[in-house]
């Protein structure tokens, strides 16, 4: 017994000197100096560029007064940005953010300039109110409604004679934006920004408005500005809120506030001095407006159409346009600024949409519209201002 304990002693004690050799523990081999490795250093990456998401901007003020500027570095650590207005007196901009405020009209430069390296990226922001981006359209007469010989055209574009004094009309439809900031609630179903159009959503049309929600739109904007409103509105069904879907609507058109275009006002600036079916020509093209064959089923932003030649956009398409006239026949009497039909069931829409086929988008073609029915804008008018 006393034999078995001592080889199992010496067995284990020859296993664990065994086991330190191999692991280097013998007392006549040093221990191997550890070695730290070395961290490779990155180079800090100098600024190569910097872009801004625009070069231009637009603000409108009580309308449209702020918007924030993107700055995009490229190929840097150090993405920071400071920002600056060259005349703080018509817009400011946040140091650190790119929140651009109108204060007055006139034109400022807004400089971003990187933190590394100082390079510099520029918006030019123009500030006005919203009469500043009203179309003059000289008074005279021309020929509304459509020749026999047009294809396509309907029964009722009865050629005739008409006469118009001089007014304005804005040059864009009405965007969400705008609407947003008069009314204080955006109807529209279109409210995604859509690729390659950096101004939207904002700049979209508002669409999905009321006859009622336009008279009231007109009547908000003219008091926002000091002028006096057109419309008289009474009965309003609701009482607040939106949509309005009933009232009783008076116009006293002496007033110089904005109001809807008449149907002959809107004919004759659309043609803006054109005889043919499109103010484009006598065949519709991709630049006459955004319609069923190229509008990728919704609408645009305002204004990405060549203007006609009185410089309004979007007269062919993108969005059903109202106007103030009563739905029905013509005369084939000359007349001098008709205000259409005295009474009726419907109003009239003109310009057709992102929706509509070719037809639709002429300029004599017209469509009739129940008041509390949405899905278009409209382009306000007023008379000239003084």
């Amino acid at each position: 017994m006393k034999n078995k304990v001592k080889r199992l002693w010496i067995i284990a004690v020859a296993a664990v000197i065994a086991f330190s050799a191999c692991s280097g523990g013998s007392n006549d081999t040093p221990s191997p100096v550890p070695v730290t490795p070395t961290v490779p250093v990155t180079p800090t990456v100098p600024v190569i560029g910097i872009s801004l998401n625009k070069n231009t901007l637009d603000l409108i003020r009580g309308v449209y007064e702020t918007e924030t500027l993107i700055a995009t570095v490229t190929n840097t650590d150090n993405k920071a940005v400071t920002w600056n207005s060259s005349l703080p007196s018509v817009a400011t901009v946040l140091v650190n953010s790119g929140l651009v405020t109108a204060v007055s009209n006139g034109t400022t430069v807004i400089t971003a300039t990187t933190v590394d390296g100082g390079k510099t990226a520029t918006c030019v922001v123009t500030v006005t109110t919203a009469g500043d981006i009203m179309v003059s359209i000289p008074g005279g007469t021309f020929t509304m409604g459509s020749p026999t010989t047009e294809p396509n055209r309907y029964s009722d574009e009865t050629q005739h004679s008409v006469t118009l004094s001089s007014f304005k009309m804005s040059k864009y439809q009405v965007t969400q934006e705008q609407y947003q900031a008069v009314m204080g609630t955006n109807p529209s179903l279109f409210t995604t920004a859509v690729a390659g159009e950096s101004g939207t959503p904002g700049k979209l049309p508002v669409e999905n408005v009321t006859w009622y929600d336009t008279i009231e739109f007109c009547n908000k904007l003219s008091i926002m500005e000091g002028l006096q409103a057109v419309y008289t509105i009474s009965g309003r069904i609701p009482a607040s809120g939106y949509p309005i879907t009933s009232a009783t609507v008076t116009a006293d058109f002496s007033k110089n506030g904005y109001r809807l275009p008449t149907e002959a006002q809107w004919e004759y600036a659309c043609r803006a001095g054109t005889t043919t079916a499109y103010n484009t020509g006598d065949t519709i093209s991709d630049n006459t407006g955004w319609y069923s064959s190229n509008s990728g089923s919704k609408t645009h932003q305002v204004g990405l159409k060549p203007a006609n030649a009185w410089g309004l956009y979007d007269m062919h398409g993108n969005v059903w346009e109202w106007c103030w006239d009563w739905f029905g026949s013509y005369s084939s009497e000359a007349q001098t600024n008709p205000m259409g039909a005295s009474s009726g069931t419907f109003r009239v829409k003109r310009g057709g949409s992102w929706l509509s086929s070719a037809v639709y988008l002429r300029s004599a073609s017209r469509l009739l519209q129940p008041v509390l029915q949405g899905h278009q804008s409209w382009l306000p008018a007023c008379p000239p201002l003084v």
